[in-house]
This record gives C-alpha cells, structure tokens and sequence, in this order.
C-alpha cells in the first residue's frame, strides 16, 4: 500500500506475532510500538531449493500510526529470488564466474543474474563502506578490515564482518539475511533509498 515502510524482520511469522503482541517491534519513524494491522498480499520468491511462499505482517505505530510492512529477512525489495540465492550469484562472480555461468548454475535467466550482478557491483563500494561501519559498531574491539583485493572482494569481506559480529551481539543469522536487514532489503535495489543506519 503507498505510504507503507518497508521493515526487515526475522523469517519466523509466529515469533514476528508473538513480538509485535508483546510491544516488541519499534516503529522505524518514530520509535513508538507497533502493533498488528492486517496482512500485504501473498508473494512468492524462488528460493535456492524451493519456492518460498509469504504473506507479510502488516503493522501500525501506536504513535504516529504509520504503517508498516515487515518483511522477512530472506527478502531484497523488488527481486523475486531470495536474498541467498542473489548472494550465492555475487559469491561466485567474485570468484570468477561470468554471469551466463551462475545463471546455469541458479537455474536462473542470465539477464536477471546480469541484472543483480551490476547492481551489487555499482554499489560495491558503498556496500564496503556501509557493512564496515555496521562491522564496528557491533563489535567496537574489531580491528581494521583489510583490503581484500577489488571493490567486489572488499563488499564481501565487509559483509562478512558485519554479518559475525551481528550474529555474536544479536543472536545467529544467515550472513545474506544480516545483508537484507541491514540494508533494510535494499542492497541491489534500483533507487538509492537509505539503508539502515548504526
């Protein structure tokens, strides 16, 4: 619905109820409660293995009453694979493999895989920068990331860092689901809207 924001939350529905019952899920705008408001509408991604079938939460801040839709974090905005299978894709561009390859591999179209591949790589050193930040945030005893030999390799070790230290302070993850919440899904996004500040 317009005037929805977008929230990245885990992928379990029962605790995302049992949390937004509780009082337990901040509004992003204002940092008031949310609490439920009805459902988006029913979505399907492809998954690594299978399809992945949602409905996502909807809710409305007690405050201000804006709402929201609160995403699962296997979800990047606008793309209809998970977030794994477009991280598997930058994973192994980053080793080497040309786009038609991973595609073959995905059992994906290869201009959907071009696609990602092109978005993630304008925006890599963004991505470095903005995982790095998050990486000593979570963990201020974090000693310097090095560089890891390229913008590609840089984004990924950034990740990497910010995706453990996240995990050790904030309980385990997947690191590409760490990716959709801390980009508020927006990591291969078409727009530069903002992601997820420290």
């Amino acid at each position: 619905m317009p005037g929805d924001i977008v929230l990245i939350v885990g992928s379990d529905p029962g605790r995302v109820e049992t949390d937004l019952g509780a009082g337990m899920v901040a509004c992003p705008s204002c940092g008031g409660v949310l609490g439920p408001w009805s459902f988006a509408r029913r979505r399907s991604l492809r998954g690594e293995e299978d399809p992945v079938v949602l409905r996502p939460r909807r809710a409305r801040c007690r405050s201000c009453l804006s709402t929201h839709v609160l995403l699962p974090d296997v979800v990047l905005l606008r793309r209809a694979d998970t977030v794994g299978v477009i991280g598997r894709a930058v994973v192994a561009r980053a080793s080497g493999s040309g786009h038609r390859r991973i595609a073959e591999q995905l059992e994906r179209p290869a201009s959907t895989v071009r696609g990602w591949l092109r978005r993630f790589l304008a925006a890599a050193a963004r991505v470095a920068t903005h995982f790095t930040v998050w990486a000593h945030a979570l963990d201020p005893n974090l000693g310097p990331i090095e560089p890891a030999g390229g913008a590609l390799a840089d984004a990924l070790e950034a990740i990497g860092a910010a995706a453990r230290a996240a995990s050790l302070r904030l309980g385990p993850r997947p690191p590409w689901s760490w990716v959709s919440v801390l980009t508020v899904g927006g990591v291969v996004s078409n727009t530069n809207s903002p992601w997820l500040a420290p």
